[in-house]
């Protein structure tokens, strides 16, 4: 019978020592996870930006920042009309690039990362640019990879700023419209109506003669206008129905459009 009890207090002393030892186990990897987790690398990733925009026109840039928390001061996307190939390090600071310009929205601060972040910034002049994201993270220096922007001519475009979805038979229907662009004098822009529809993109080749709408706005299909302007015509219609309409604007020699919408004429 001694013999039995010491047999049963040495496996429940074994069966002590080994759920110890594995508590011992578990409490070194958490510590050592956490001891690495402290001296982890901070990583910067672009999350979105533009391929390409029109000079004068904003881009708008996400990026994230990932690492242990920390509160950081300072990041910025950098870029300019030279590339800055290959890989850059910690050491690399910005004013060792050839990057000339950055979006500002974050380059002085308090930001406590992780975060994602989103900046915007206005380039003028037309080219490809080339970029990358940064941040100065506990004296260190942290950069993406190098990216490139196309920023195209400034072209010109006609929009539709408000019209009615529906009006009165013989009532005033008002449209308001924009023709935007480098400063130039055109000598008509309308919008054309009619109830049969006119779908997909129309090109700078087709004149409003080559559709079938078979109304107008006609307080500016003759005059000198100077744009970038801002238009607010009226026109009467008599007879109900669906009406589709698309605003228009011929600016040298070429005929701009915008997307074609609908009115019910009750």
């Amino acid at each position: 019978m001694e013999e039995k009890n010491k047999k049963a207090a040495f496996s429940a002393t074994k069966y002590a020592w080994i759920i110890g030892a594995l508590i011992l186990i578990i409490a070194a990897w958490f510590g050592l996870k956490t001891m690495l987790s402290s001296l982890g690398e901070y990583k910067i990733t672009l999350v979105d930006a533009p391929k390409e925009i029109e000079e004068g026109n904003i881009a708008t840039f996400t990026w994230r920042i990932d690492g242990p928390p920390t509160t950081i001061h300072h990041t910025v996307v950098y870029y300019g009309l030279e590339s800055n190939p290959g890989e850059l390090d910690t050491k690399v600071k910005p004013a060792d690039t050839k990057y000339t310009d950055f979006v500002k929205d974050f380059a002085s601060g308090d930001y406590g990362i992780p975060l994602q972040f989103i900046g915007n910034g206005r380039i003028d002049k037309q080219g490809t640019y080339y970029f990358r994201v940064y941040a100065t993270i506990k004296d260190k220096n942290y950069w993406t990879d190098e990216y490139s922007l196309v920023v195209k001519p400034l072209g010109y475009k006609v929009s539709m700023i408000s019209a009615p979805k529906e009006a009165s038979a013989g009532s005033t229907i008002s449209f308001t419209w924009r023709v935007s662009g480098p400063s130039t004098t055109i000598n008509q822009t309308s919008v054309h109506l009619g109830k049969i529809s006119v779908p997909g993109t129309l090109g700078p080749e087709v004149k409003p003669k080559d559709t079938k709408y078979s109304e107008m706005i006609d307080q500016f299909a003759d005059g000198e206008y100077k744009i970038p302007l801002q238009f607010v015509g009226n026109i009467k219609l008599s007879s109900p129905g669906t009406y589709y309409y698309r605003a228009h604007a011929l600016i040298e020699g070429q005929n701009y459009w915008t997307d074609e919408s609908s009115l019910e004429v009750k």
